[in-house]
């Protein structure tokens, strides 16, 4: 990602908010998980996958995940991702009716592309 693609929320230059490349709208999945998420902790946990991907924007390699979306009945994959605007990624072609099914599918994802659990490298 470019550093010209980030940006900040007006009036905190200087501040410690992360920015957001803002590009890459939400797709449906992404707009019912953040909902009613509070912006504060959306940032914090931001912050801390900004530090986990090397202080890099964008999709953190190996960091798949599963998300519940209907409770007890829908699971769908996701990839954490530093940015403010869009802490995961949700798959919406790679959802499933039971959680052992999602989490094949992320370890799989994982596999195919050859990535490993993400470190911070000092």
């Amino acid at each position: 990602m470019k550093n010209d693609l980030i940006n900040r929320p007006k009036g905190t230059d200087g501040k410690a908010i992360l920015g957001s490349d803002n590009t890459t709208a939400l797709n449906n999945l992404e707009k019912v998980a953040m909902n009613d998420l509070d912006k504060d902790k959306i940032n914090d946990l931001a912050e801390c996958l900004f530090v986990l991907n090397n202080k890099r924007y964008g999709p953190i390699p190996g960091a798949y995940m599963v998300m519940c979306t209907k409770p007890e009945k829908e699971w769908c994959v996701a990839q954490l991702n530093a940015d403010r605007a869009k802490p995961f990624i949700l798959y919406e072609d790679k959802v499933f009716t039971s959680i052992i099914e999602a989490q094949k599918a992320a370890e799989k994802i994982k596999k195919d592309r050859g990535e490993s659990a993400p470190r911070r490298c000092t």
